[in-house]
């Protein structure tokens, strides 16, 4: 399965005779956290004296912070300090960096966009593009944790990097010079459809996608406006609080989404209030497989309060919430799983995702990047069409492209 990741992107056990008589199983019963430090100590000692080279302890450390949290599920895990950074900056909607976002996708980096007026998008890096060294270090698909902080520091530092890039219509690899400047994450856009149709695309949720869609509404509204598409495929999702704002543009009553969990500060309902941009406006959303975190919580409230029907393909299915813990030490944070959400009418949708009212499957040969190209024609994107179609009578339908 292919990760989104914005930029602001076995060992075999063996038993010598040397430890043949070292046990440390229990029995039955779970181990105390006495016993886990224990064990855990007992493992770095055996790693110190006997592992054939020398051992970071950093690296260790990371390594064994990272483990235990991913044991858990897909969402909870260790950000070293770099991550962190580029997490937060992401999440406040811009950042000094280079402007590039990226997916790994069939064991490859590839480019989902670069950023708007971003140095990776004057320097001509398109969607599609594999990325495989950054300078001399290689991209790894696998553990994308050096290059994000070779990345990272290299924008501390104010220096250029040379990204080396794969092209499919391109003989040769391309090797692209990109300077640091500062990026503005957009997480939205919108256009104008035949029809009196708006058309709002919402790609991430971070702390500028609220007033983004309050500028969207008010330029769209400058001329007689009958319906509505928003689009929310693709969208991994972001911070809860954008998605719960979005939700009270459309609704002006009524439960958005509660959440629920083991301690007292998890349990929360997120409602309404009686202000909405949108008000009575007809709205159509799109999801798909991509869909999911935020963009399922604005989705299900939407369809469960009856304010929009929902057209494309079943939602990914991530209903967890994740909260940013800091670290005192080492400058890091875990990023832990604290609750699940559930849908207004008390749906639980993680590992099941959402359905649509309307299912109308993608293009066969669409992908994660296929979104990012400007809106061309309707007849290019069937749930587009389909979004469309039930916006708007068949006889004021003459006129589209």
């Amino acid at each position: 399965m292919r990760r989104i990741i914005p930029f602001l992107v076995g060992l075999l056990l063996c038993a010598s005779s040397a430890f043949a008589g070292q046990e440390f199983h229990k029995d039955a019963a779970s181990p105390t956290q006495q016993d886990t430090q224990a064990l855990v100590n007992a493992v770095q000692e055996l790693i110190e004296d006997y592992y054939v080279d020398e051992v970071d302890q950093q690296a260790l450390l990371d390594g064994a912070l990272k483990g235990m949290l991913e044991v858990l599920d897909p969402h909870s895990t260790y950000l070293r300090p770099h991550t962190l950074s580029l997490l937060r900056d992401n999440n406040r909607g811009h950042y000094y960096g280079y402007g590039l976002e990226v997916s790994v996708d069939e064991g490859e980096i590839r480019v989902v966009s670069p950023m708007a007026n971003s140095s990776a998008e004057y320097a001509g890096v398109q969607p599609g593009d594999v990325l495989l060294k950054v300078d001399e270090l290689e991209a790894d698909p696998d553990d994308l944790d050096p290059m994000i902080a070779y990345i990272k520091q290299a924008s501390l530092d104010d220096r250029p990097v040379h990204l080396t890039l794969r092209r499919d219509s391109e003989p040769e690899l391309l090797v692209l010079r990109l300077l640091p400047s500062e990026v503005e994450v957009v997480s939205s856009e919108s256009h104008r459809l035949p029809g009196n149709i708006g058309y709002l695309r919402i790609t991430s949720f971070n702390q500028r996608t609220a007033s983004e869609i309050r500028l969207a509404a008010h330029q769209l509204s400058q001329a007689p406006l009958d319906g509505l598409v928003l689009d929310l495929r693709n969208n991994p999702g972001g911070l809860l609080d954008a998605a719960v704002q979005v939700a009270d543009m459309f609704l002006s009553e009524g439960v958005i989404v509660t959440t629920h969990g083991r301690f007292f500060d998890a349990n929360s309902q997120y409602s309404a209030s009686r202000f909405t941009l949108f008000r009575d406006l007809p709205v159509v959303v799109i999801i798909n497989e991509g869909s999911a975190s935020a963009a399922e919580i604005l989705a299900g409230a939407l369809q469960d309060q009856g304010r929009a029907l929902l057209v494309g393909e079943r939602s990914f299915g991530k209903g967890t919430v994740q909260s940013l813990i800091p670290l005192l030490s080492g400058g890091g944070a875990i990023k832990l799983t604290t609750a699940r959400y559930a849908t207004p009418n008390g749906t639980f949708i993680d590992q099941q995702g959402i359905d649509p009212d309307v299912a109308v499957e993608a293009k066969e040969d669409g992908d994660i990047l296929s979104n990012n190209n400007p809106l061309l024609s309707l007849q290019d994107d069937p749930q587009l069409l389909a979004a469309y179609d039930l916006l708007v009578p068949k006889s004021a339908q003459l006129g589209r492209p």
